[in-house]
């Protein structure tokens, strides 16, 4: 079985997963990138992970079924457990596969819900901070693999539906990516298996109103400390990924995050970034068993 995940061709790729259409999310296939709207979902996922707190902004108007369907996962608990699976630092972090609850599954990569939904190709970037979906390289192949941008490129711009962005965690994003990293035997010739593993302990689809409303409550009550306990705090990291992170959020990714400058060939060593000419696609690659099966 073949395993998901971003391949060294502009790719983020699925491993091994032949599926079913989703009947609940089955429409046409998108033929061209849409405008991207501006108007943000009245709901944000909350990701708490063994690394801080993330927070996505999702794009409903640009991408409906790819939202419905990782709101309809993470209700279900889908995630939780989960881990990030592939990580290629200054590319993009992948998770998803249920199969990676066990860091050492002989299939990671290769797992999903056993259904497919279609592309919902955008005009959305692929910068920092922008969440998007892997697929096998075939059209309409996404399950439930997803990809966080950690830095830009253009190489996947209308090839992989984007469907949301960071407004706080950036610097969780970072601590994740920063992971080490040793060879991965899904992707041969890469160093993208992650030796530190980071859980998803959990996926909480949350009215945006509540979750401005606790970290207005934060704010205040972070502010009513004395100022050495503030400073402590954050020296020490305390609350990291909670508050609202301005870099991370805002409504135009592309002003605060790098553009596709290259420096070498990521490693997944310390101190290596990834050049975009070498990084595959987030995809998963076909095979005969369902997405998350044996």
């Amino acid at each position: 079985m073949k395993s998901v995940c971003l391949t060294a061709a502009f790719g983020v790729l699925v491993a091994g997963a032949a599926w079913a259409a989703d009947p609940v999310t089955k429409a046409p296939a998108a033929k061209a990138a849409r405008p991207a709207a501006k108007a943000a979902s009245d709901e944000v996922a909350v990701l708490d992970t063994s690394k801080g707190r993330m927070v996505v902004e999702f794009w409903e108007k640009d991408a409906p079924q790819t939202v419905a369907n990782f709101k309809k996962l993470a209700r279900q608990g889908y995630y939780d457990g989960t881990g990030f699976h592939r990580i290629i630092k200054g590319f993009m972090i992948q998770g998803g596969d249920p199969n990676s609850k066990n860091p050492n599954a002989p299939n990671l990569g290769t797992g999903g819900p056993g259904y497919t939904i279609n592309d919902e190709f955008n005009a959305h970037k692929h910068v920092k901070g922008v969440l998007s979906m892997a697929n096998t390289g075939t059209p309409n192949s996404a399950g439930s693999q997803f990809f966080i941008m950690h830095g830009a490129n253009s190489g996947l711009d209308g090839k992989y539906t984007a469907f949301g962005h960071l407004i706080a965690g950036m610097d969780v994003l970072d601590k994740i990516a920063n992971s080490s990293t040793g060879p991965n035997p899904g992707m041969p010739n890469e160093n993208s298996k992650p030796l530190e593993w980071t859980t998803i302990k959990s996926v909480k689809i949350t009215p945006r109103a509540a979750y401005n409303a606790s970290v207005a409550a934060a704010k205040k009550t972070e502010a009513s400390k004395p100022a050495a306990t503030r400073r402590a705090g954050v020296k020490a990291g305390v609350g990291a990924g909670v508050g609202m992170d301005m870099k991370a959020g805002d409504t135009n990714p592309a002003a605060t995050t790098p553009s596709d400058e290259t420096a070498k060939p990521a490693t997944g060593e310390a101190g290596d970034k990834a050049n975009p000419e070498t990084q595959t696609p987030p995809q998963s690659e076909g095979g005969n068993e369902p997405q998350g099966g044996k």
